[in-house]
């Protein structure tokens, strides 16, 4: 199934899942970061369905979603309606795992984001959904591998999955492109409900 605009991969009707990483280095003047947004063959223990397992991402599992870059809006906590920003590029085919470059916007959210970012109080996590045959269960289920993922956004959170590593922050100075619109905020709410009452399963279905 492909976006019929861009021909990248589209969302799945499948849980959207979070996934976090760590270490920022900030400036104000520069609202560009460059990020690991989520790195590959990397073992995290994280929650899935209502239980934890070890988990790690193949390489490539993102591919596609280059496309779409700009349609990929950073909010705090994964609450949609608390946008500070977008992806303004995308990179799933580097080594390391998939490199986001971040705009923050200049707003009195998003220079707080920065502040908070640069004082290690913030770390970004992606919101993801498994694509239809894109995991892989083995050792009797305790250990999964995502080999094929959707991207729907990049949340600024507190806590984080993995150990994640800025690898530029420069001077924004690209055209931001045309406004693009929150979708199904009703669909994050039940997702941040559902996150709140520890069932550990962050689910649209």
């Amino acid at each position: 199934m492909t976006d019929t605009e861009t021909g990248a991969p589209a969302r799945p009707a499948r849980p959207i899942e979070f996934r976090s990483v760590t270490d920022f280095s900030v400036r104000y003047a520069d609202r560009i970061i460059e990020l690991v947004a989520i790195p590959y063959d990397e073992d995290a223990f994280v929650p899935v369905r209502g239980r934890y397992v070890h988990e790690s991402v193949a390489p490539g599992s993102f591919q596609g979603v280059e496309r779409r870059a700009n349609r990929v809006k950073v909010n705090r906590d994964h609450d949609l309606q608390r946008t500070v920003g977008r992806a303004v590029a995308l990179h799933p085919s580097r080594t390391e795992g998939l490199v986001a470059e971040l705009r923050i916007a200049q707003t009195v959210l998003g220079d707080e984001t920065l502040a908070l970012a640069e004082d290690h109080s913030l770390e970004a996590s992606v919101g993801f959904a498994a694509m239809p045959g894109g995991e892989h269960w083995l050792e009797n289920r305790s250990r999964r591998r995502i080999t094929k993922a959707f991207l729907d956004h990049i949340g600024m959170v507190p806590e984080g999955a993995y150990e994640g590593r800025v690898l530029a922050v420069r001077s924004a100075g690209t055209d931001p492109g045309p406004e693009i619109l929150t979708p199904n905020l009703d669909e994050i709410r039940q997702w941040l409900s559902t996150a709140r009452s520890g069932s550990g399963t962050l689910a649209t279905e």
